[in-house]
């Protein structure tokens, strides 16, 4: 039975060439996006579940309660309340402070060392996170050093056959001494589907005053874990951490409390923490996966249209098999083997595709998917009973419409059925362009807010300005700045803690909201030296810029840090400084030269707003306050356009001149802006490429309709020519079908197209207003590629010779 199954399902596909052709390549095509897709969701949502521990590791959120008026979460919390839970609740087994980054090392011949990222924790994390030691103790520590433990990979691509293990190497660091680093062990490479992605754990021992928790409410931040018991509540946990931390601080109107956060949350679920190095997001995961199924959706709708359209051919076939003996279940299981063969050997072709495609798609990702249908036969395993799931399902329509005929009817070609069908292929093919519209909508949208993102004026010229990356620039900042002023091309230059798109600024604190009782407003502070308004090219719009005319205006923060800090901050309460107009309005601020009542800072000039932060941000005040022998910081340097690369060849010579030990590193602020939108680009970019995938499939099963339908009503184009239609009134017939079916699905999915991308824009503090223009655009384009679609097959039929036609029966 089953090898006649086997070969009249053969028969059939070699019969009917064409439509076997499009239904295998637009499966194959579906198949192939689809699993692409899944692939990368599926790889999104394992992140940290691999830890053996991952049930019981969180991560310590902090939220500042001093504004009302919005949730400010943090990533990081004091580096004493790890030690201080430990101590004070018996259900932390554990915590470890960790954060993962990039470093420079001196591991081969490269005077500038080589950049590797690196797990900095210390040695509770061997407690928390189960890596597979190769090599070495590492869990001992090496008292005197900080210890080294590379993964297989570093170990193989540097130190080869050579056993690497009491090795010592230095680092190259952005300010001080290089520190010596003793290698104690090689692991097994980290996988790349964790938020702590790195190549080495950087292992040390922290000092008692690390270790403590301050009463105050101040002291340093960094990001860590802790680890709970099994069986431990969270909620419960978290409300006595509360409990007991407001009694820590004597009574206190608590600034801060705490929220615990899973490790497997920890990629998907970080919209607040904006600097996270390695960050997925929740809402591209729905949208991805949404996606996928769609690609899927579409080509099994191609399927189901074209087996149905293709239903009358088998009539006749279906009756005789019946006279001959055919039960219903034998015709059925017929139809379903058929179904089930084209869906895998699509799936065969699909397979060919995603191996061909997985490393180009690694490489855009930047990174390496864990969990692929190459390396994980679970994973392979369920696509394959998915696919045979799908293969039933979709088959499972066109075997009911087919064998539940009556024999007669059968062998008189009877289509009294075929209505039913026709109906089902009307909302089919609708819902394939409302899917090709709506995407065509978010498509046009993202690349329309991009486009605004770029060119919105951030109030400050982001054009030919250098950025060189923050180092210490000890007693030799002034000198090498004053030389750098020197080369031609180069028309300002300044030294400033902070560079765009490098946060906010290098500090802040909380004042009373003077139009709000009981709130507090947050004022950034951007400490630069004096020639940063001039630099950036900011406009001044009352009162004057900060000036070497004014002895005042800068002061020597760094020294008074070191020697007095009552003293220093008797001088930050009068300093002048540069305040926007936003900022401005924020604080009442009516008068100049005239102290506030709370926040550090004389308001001497008012500026014209400017964006100190990613657009995804509103804007908040900001203080400009300058500085004299800046010890740390980026350097900006305004220059000429059409002298960059002669003065980044400049600068280089006097930075090797300058400072020689240290590498020259250096980013154009245009490109630095743009890389906080990398993750919208790529969003585009993908839109761009599913919109059209999409509609190259709704089109090939559009024209596979377009044939077929051609096909059937040859003998009427042939009568009509016969009584004198014209070519473009025959070709008109044959296309208002389906052009009033792709308006109906304009319409359908112009709405939800529009709710949709609304709520994402809602993420942006600057954001475009979308209008109907975008619906017409997208509907304009799915409408002329469904004409181009159709459009050979029914200006065929209708200048067929209808002598050929009409010539029998």
């Amino acid at each position: 039975m089953i090898r006649n199954y086997i070969k009249i399902a053969f028969r059939n596909l070699q019969r009917n060439r064409l439509y076997s052709f499009i239904n295998i390549a637009g499966l194959t095509i579906g198949m192939a996006a689809c699993l692409l897709v899944a692939t990368v969701v599926i790889d999104d949502l394992s992140y940290d579940k691999q830890w053996k521990n991952a049930a019981n590791i969180y991560r310590i959120i902090t939220i500042d309660n001093s504004n009302k008026n919005a949730v400010d979460k943090s990533s990081s919390s004091f580096t004493g309340l790890g030690p201080s839970l430990k101590a004070n609740f018996p259900q932390v087994s554990s915590y470890c402070r960790m954060n993962s980054h990039e470093s420079r090392f001196k591991l081969g011949a490269d005077k500038d060392g080589i950049k590797i990222t690196g797990l900095f924790a210390e040695q509770s994390v061997w407690d928390m996170l189960d890596f597979t030691v190769v090599l070495g103790n590492p869990k001992t520590h090496v008292a005197g050093y900080k210890n080294l433990v590379i993964t297989e990979k570093i170990s193989n691509q540097y130190f080869g056959n050579a056993d690497p293990i009491g090795k010592t190497i230095y680092d190259i660091p952005e300010y001080g001494k290089p520190a010596a680093y003793i290698i104690t062990g090689v692991i097994k490479d980290i996988p790349s589907n964790t938020n702590l992605r790195a190549d080495m754990l950087v292992l040390d021992d922290h000092n008692a005053e690390y270790n403590q928790l301050n009463k105050g409410e101040f002291g340093s931040f960094t990001q860590q874990y802790i680890m709970l018991k099994p069986g431990t509540s969270v909620a419960a946990f978290t409300n006595n951490v509360n409990n007991w931390y407001k009694q820590f601080i004597q009574g206190k109107k608590a600034g801060f409390t705490y929220e615990f956060q899973p490790i497997t949350d920890v990629y998907l679920k970080s919209d607040f923490a904006a600097y996270q190095r390695v960050q997925g997001k929740m809402s591209n995961v729905y949208i991805f996966g949404g996606v996928a199924i769609l690609l899927l959706l579409i080509a099994c709708i191609n399927f189901i249209n074209l087996t149905t359209a293709r239903a009358l051919k088998r009539i006749a076939e279906v009756g005789i098999r019946k006279v001959l003996g055919a039960g219903k279940a034998d015709l059925v299981a017929q139809f379903l083997f058929e179904s089930i063969m084209f869906f895998f050997i699509a799936f065969a072709f699909g397979i060919f595709i995603y191996s061909v495609l997985l490393k180009p798609l690694e490489s855009y990702l930047g990174y390496t998917l864990t969990l692929t249908l190459a390396n994980n036969i679970t994973m392979f395993s369920a696509i394959c009973g998915v696919v045979l799931l799908i293969s039933l399902l979709v088959g499972l329509y066109p075997a009911l419409l087919l064998s539940g005929r009556l024999p007669v009817s059968s062998l008189k070609g009877s289509t009294g059925t075929q209505s039913g069908s026709g109906v089902l292929r009307k909302v089919l093919v609708v819902m394939q362009f409302s899917i090709s519209v709506a995407v065509l909508i978010c498509t046009i949208v993202v690349q329309k807010q991009l486009s605004f993102i770029n060119n919105k004026d951030l109030g400050y010229d982001k054009n030919n300005l250098l950025r060189i990356d923050e180092t210490s620039w000890g007693t030799k900042g002034d000198a090498f700045k004053q030389e750098v002023l020197k080369i031609t091309g180069v028309q300002n230059a300044s030294i400033s803690t902070w560079y765009p798109s490098g946060g906010g600024g290098s500090m802040s604190t909380m004042v009373d909201d003077p139009h709000q009782k009981n709130s507090k407003l947050k004022i950034t502070y951007i400490k630069a030296d004096l020639d940063l308004a001039a630099t950036l090219k900011l406009q001044l719009q009352k009162g004057r810029f900060l000036s070497s005319k004014f002895g005042s205006d800068a002061i020597n923060a760094d020294s008074l840090m070191e020697k007095d800090m009552a003293k220093l901050e008797e001088a930050q309460k009068v300093q002048p400084v540069l305040v926007t107009a936003y900022t401005a309005n924020a604080l009442d601020i009516k008068e100049l030269n005239k102290k506030l009542i709370s926040g550090s800072g004389l308001p001497v000039g008012i500026i014209k707003d400017f964006n100190n932060e990613s657009l995804k941000i509103a804007m908040s005040p900001t203080f400009i306050m300058a500085g004299t022998k800046l010890n740390y910081g980026s350097m900006l340097v305004r220059v000429s356009p059409g002298t960059e690369k002669q003065i980044l060849t400049q600068i280089n010579e006097l930075w090797k001149r300058f400072f020689p030990d240290k590498v020259f590193e250096y980013g154009w602020v245009n490109d630095l802006l743009q890389n906080q939108y990398k993750t919208e680009l790529k969003l585009q970019q993908l839109f761009t490429l599913f919109s059209f995938l999409i509609a190259f499939l709704a089109c090939i099963g559009l024209l596979g309709l377009a044939t077929f339908t051609a096909e059937q009503r040859i003998k009427e184009i042939g009568i009509r020519k016969v009584l004198g239609a014209s070519v473009t009134s025959i070709t008109t017939l044959l296309t208002s079908d389906f052009v009033k079916l792709v308006l109906i699905a304009i319409v359908v999915a112009s709405p939800l197209a529009w709710l949709g991308m609304n709520k994402w824009l809602q993420t942006y503090a600057y954001r475009i207003k979308p209008d109907i223009s975008f619906v017409l655009i997208a509907g304009l384009i799915a409408l002329v590629t469904a004409l181009v679609a159709v459009s050979y097959q029914t200006i065929k039929a209708a200048i067929a010779n209808p002598a050929k036609s009409l010539r029998s029966e």
